[in-house]
């Protein structure tokens, strides 16, 4: 992995998934920087800038929801594509983001198959070399 790989910005606040999630996000060819809040999520994104091609947002988060932290985002940085991660369906999501063409939905559990198509579904392009 480079220093060019895109960058994630992971929000999950189980330490488990963070982790594994990171770890599944760095074989697939990106670089990732993980929180535990929305609060820490923001502070990233404020200090990032541009810098990121996609967050994650695990819908329950000990701080606000993560539909609230996208919408939050949302008014920062439109161009960000974000995906809302849930282990509930996509009813879990408020009707502005459903219609947001950068906002996705994976549902929990996840793995690299359902990662690569969330991210397909918003225009990221993953190296399908390393999905053999």
């Amino acid at each position: 992995m480079t220093d060019h790989a895109p960058l994630i910005l992971l929000v999950e606040d189980e330490a488990m998934l963070r982790l594994a999630a990171a770890e599944l996000l760095e074989d697939m060819g990106f670089r990732v920087e993980t929180v535990g809040s929305a609060r820490e999520a923001m502070a990233h994104v404020v200090a990032a800038g541009t810098g990121y091609s996609a967050v994650i947002i695990d819908v329950g988060l000990p701080d606000r929801s993560g539909a609230e932290l996208a919408k939050d985002i949302r008014g920062r940085r439109a161009d960000i594509p974000i995906v809302i991660a849930s282990g509930y369906d996509e009813s879990v999501l408020d009707g502005t983001l459903v219609g947001d063409p950068r906002v996705g939905f994976l549902g929990k559990p996840y793995g690299m198959k359902g990662l690569t198509q969330a991210f397909a579904d918003l225009g990221i392009e993953v190296d399908r070399t390393l999905l053999s």
